[in-house]
């Protein structure tokens, strides 16, 4: 299912992904220094998780800027 989402929701949804993947990661190596391994697996694969749903949403986010581009020219021409 593809969800249109319009600029500023992109924005908060990749701020926050960010935030989450940077959390993730921190919490895997405070765990590690800790030796707590399978906590470790698990904020590692949390961050992975949060890495590729940012990139599904970046990519949206990417098309959305080309097709605005678009209309933006195409306005401008029948100007």
């Amino acid at each position: 299912m593809k969800l249109e989402l319009s600029y500023d929701e992109i924005s908060t949804i990749v701020a926050a992904l960010l935030t989450k993947v940077m959390t993730a990661e921190s919490n895997a190596l405070k765990c590690a220094k800790y030796g707590m391994d399978k906590d470790v697996e698990f904020w590692k694969e949390r961050a992975e998780t949060y890495k590729k749903v940012y990139k599904v949403v970046e990519a949206q986010f990417g098309q959305a800027c080309k097709e605005c581009e678009q209309a933006d020219a195409a306005l401008k021409e029948s100007e």
